[in-house]
């Protein structure tokens, strides 16, 4: 059962760090303005690296999710040893879940974008004038996808910590109640005896 606790993150940042350097090739290898031609009226994309990378990269990154969100289920579903309270940071890990899964999401989506436009397909010219113009996607897709990854598998480690932290042994325990309230006056010590009633 503890094996689990270091196994798990270490699982799920795998995943993660395997699903960042598909991101990373797939950066590298993408569609550029000099692999599109032209021809009979519409543009031409031919097949890249990146389509298949990017598709694989964003698989990684759902594992990794799925695995660190059931782990961090089964943390919250079960309670600490002895019956205590649950852990003090269950609404930080839960924000913190939360997050790890919007942040995925939108990193799913740039994935989805990318791996749609290196895609081997034909697609519209559009005219400008004299000019005839072939769209492709800009900006640092692939990269931002696999940062933003990272980013959620942290995350959604860090909620996998905090539920699995348990309160400091050394915290102060409420003491037994035995429905026995000193006296008035009554020393609170019991290896003193209580002084001697002397007759009037």
């Amino acid at each position: 059962m503890e094996g689990s606790v270091v196994v798990l993150p270490v699982v799920v940042l795998l995943f993660a760090v395997a699903s960042a350097v598909l991101g990373f090739m797939a950066e590298a290898s993408k569609l550029t303005p000099a692999d599109i031609k032209y021809s009979g009226g519409v543009c031409v994309y031919p097949a890249k690296p990146a389509h298949v990378l990017g598709i694989c990269a964003a698989a990684l990154l759902v594992a990794a999710q799925i695995i660190a969100s059931a782990a961090g289920i089964c943390c919250g579903c079960s309670k600490p040893p002895g019956g205590g309270a649950a852990s003090p940071n269950r609404k930080k890990a839960v924000s913190s879940a939360v997050l790890s899964w919007v942040v995925a999401v939108v990193a799913a989506a740039s994935y989805a974008q990318g791996v749609a436009w290196n895609a081997a397909t034909t697609r519209g010219a559009v005219r400008d004038g004299w000019f005839v113009r072939c769209h492709y996607l800009k900006g640092a897709i692939f990269r931002r996808a696999a940062l933003l990854g990272l980013a959620a598998a942290v995350l959604g480690i860090c909620s996998y910590a905090m539920l699995r932290e348990r309160p400091a042994s050394g915290a102060a325990e409420p003491k037994p109640d035995d429905g026995q309230q000193p006296a008035a006056g009554q020393a609170q010590n019991p290896s003193y005896p209580p002084p001697p009633v002397q007759a009037v």
